[in-house]
């Protein structure tokens, strides 16, 4: 399970920034040996109600290192030294965990009844349907001269991989406001000949069939929902791109078509939405769009968007890069089929399993909701902390760190462990995440999927840097390496997690979803692009970073005035722990945003 990662990004040693606006999240199971586990399961968990679930006390990440029988280690790899120390092969065995429910799920006809019923109820928390709008144009558009609405037992499907189906209760958004009005007309006509490129978006997912190869998203043609509203300043709108609000919150949901997570898996949804917002007497637009992150990460999203600019200003190649890649044969993977067999390769590379009961009941008991966005801290939970290039500039001199991604990653783990209100001793991970995209032996820059993963690169006990950041950052630095020269292997290795079923991962999915950790997402190079989207009538002066699973997202500062460039005043530091820590992470600013050192 992990944030869309879903993500999450990362920036390169290559300078390119890539990977996913989400969580890396799943209740996958594919063999039928795992699917009678996760029916037993779901059933017992289910019955007793859901207020008994959530009951459950929370695993403290003292206690979870307890059962696991030892302390946080350091970098990857660690394992072999505690062998070492003469640990018997009993006390090295990692539990792999059947994943469970939801996706699962799907396969059942029952279930599926089940689901249906709930989206009533869903769709109140989606906040873009509730308000009063003034409705201009409500199309579906649809790839060009191919047939339409094809029935999904009957239409071409395009297969996604394990790692893909793990990511489908989760959507990316990307809200962005523009100065000058876009010309919708311009935008549906450029939209048409996108998804030419991209037709797997006018189609509809499709779960139902056991069996990670038999998942993926059906050519059905039923379209992309395009709609065009008036903003109703009269009831409490926005009169100008002045008055919109400046973070992604619960406010500005209503400039997204967002559909239930539900329907998505239940292939009733499209994979991706468009909504225009029109602001009174021409004063400018806000493009809200979502997609849902079972077809790709943050990185595929953006570079679709780019292609989808380009041809809306007649560059009808689209994207400078090229065409998109859907090939899954091309993502690495392990020479092992066999269940058992995958289970050993995970123990040996020590990821650690956890249990879809006790994940749903450490994220609910932390605050992380289920709907609207799944396991997401509430909309509006999150500080954004402004670090400047001079404090950017102070961080990195005071840790000695190489470059600025390093020292940033070292500032915050350092400082949110302090933060965190853990005991003195406990465990505090730090993960990041990377993209297999690019170099000599990754996959291509335009691979349209899920390529990136989080990855553990540090452990600290709370209290063992004390204000050292510079040993914060000798403690990560190793990590940070070996993670950029393995991220093939680690990719590998979660896609081995996803087909054969398991929840497993190198990092504390526990700690993560209690919010107990640094889970460190940079998205500077993406974002730069998205305030780089041009659709002929300017570039956005303001793209709302979302609410993701991510406890720490690192953006690109906000252009300073209209039609100056993102990132001339350092980054913007968004912090979304547990609604206990956020007070004390609110109280110190001027520590976050590196002003003290």
């Amino acid at each position: 399970m992990r944030a869309l990662r879903s993500g999450a990004l990362t920036t390169m040693s290559s300078g390119r920034s890539s990977g996913g606006f989400g969580g890396r999240h799943s209740f996958l199971a594919e063999d039928e040996n795992a699917r009678r586990v996760v029916s037993s399961s779901f059933t017992s968990s289910s019955s007793s109600g859901f207020a008994t679930t959530i009951s459950s006390p929370r695993i403290s990440s003292t206690e979870r290192c307890k059962r696991r029988g030892g302390g946080g280690g350091g970098e990857r790899g660690g394992h072999k030294n505690r062998r070492r120390r003469g640990r018997s092969k009993k006390s090295r065995v990692v539990l792999i965990q059947n994943a469970g429910a939801f996706t699962k799920l799907i396969e059942i006809p029952q279930a599926r009844a089940v689901a249906r019923g709930v989206l009533l109820p869903a769709r109140y928390f989606v906040d873009g349907k509730r308000r009063k709008e003034s409705v201009l144009v409500n199309e579906m558009v649809r790839v060009p001269n191919e047939d339409q609405n094809v029935p999904l037992k009957v239409a071409k499907l395009i297969p996604l991989s394990g790692y893909d189906v793990g990511e489908v209760p989760f959507v990316m958004q990307v809200v962005s406001y523009y100065r000058n009005p876009l010309d919708c007309g311009m935008m549906k006509r450029a939209l048409e000949k996108a998804l030419e490129k991209y037709p797997m978006l006018a189609g509809r997912l499709d779960l139902q069939t056991p069996g990670f190869r038999n998942k993926g998203v059906r050519l059905t043609n039923s379209g992309v929902p395009f709609r065009v509203v008036n903003e109703p300043f009269e009831d409490g709108g926005a009169r100008t791109i002045d008055d919109l609000p400046q973070d992604f919150a619960s406010e500005s949901r209503r400039f997204l078509d967002f559909a239930p997570w539900i329907e998505l898996m239940l292939g009733d949804a499209p994979a991706f939405t468009v909504k225009i917002t029109n602001l009174p007497n021409n004063g400018g637009s806000v493009l809200g769009v979502c997609m849902s992150h079972a077809v790709s990460d943050g990185q595929g999203f953006v570079e679709f968007l780019i292609t989808w600019a380009e041809i809306a200003k007649g560059n009808l190649n689209g994207n400078p890069l090229g065409d998109p890649i859907f090939d899954r044969s091309l993502l690495p993977t392990s020479e092992f089929e066999k269940k058992e067999e995958i289970e050993r390769m995970l123990e040996e590379e020590q990821f650690v399993g956890a249990g879809s009961v006790d994940t749903l009941v450490n994220a609910v008991k932390a605050g992380r909701a289920l709907a609207p966005d799944f396991l997401r801290f509430p909309a509006g939970n999150r500080s954004m902390i402004k670090i400047s290039k001079e404090n950017i500039d102070k961080i990195k001199s005071a840790s000695n760190a190489s470059n600025e991604n390093e020292a940033l990653s070292a500032h915050a783990w350092l400082q949110l462990s302090k933060l965190s209100g853990l005991p003195t001793g406990s465990d505090f991970q730090h993960v990041t995440v990377v993209s297999a995209r690019g170099g000599s032996k990754g996959l291509p820059p335009m691979y349209f999927g899920n390529a990136c993963v989080g990855v553990k690169t540090g452990a600290l006990k709370i209290g063992e840097c004390g204000d050292d950041i510079a040993k914060a950052r000798d403690l990560i630095k190793p990590g940070l390496r070996k993670m950029l020269k393995d991220r093939s292997k680690y990719l590998m290795l979660t896609e081995s997690a996803f087909r054969a079923g398991v929840n497993a991962y190198d990092w504390d999915c526990l700690a993560f979803m209690s919010g107990e950790m640094c889970w460190c997402n940079n998205l500077v190079e993406i974002y730069k692009k998205l305030y780089e989207l041009d659709f002929g009538s300017g570039t956005p002066e303001l793209a709302l970073p979302p609410e993701l699973n991510d406890i720490v997202q690192i953006n690109t500062s906000r252009p300073t005035e209209p039609g100056m460039p993102a990132g001339e005043n350092g980054v913007e530091m968004f912090v979304n722990m547990p609604p206990s820590v956020m007070e004390r992470v609110n109280a110190n600013v001027e520590v976050l945003n590196g002003a003290r050192y």
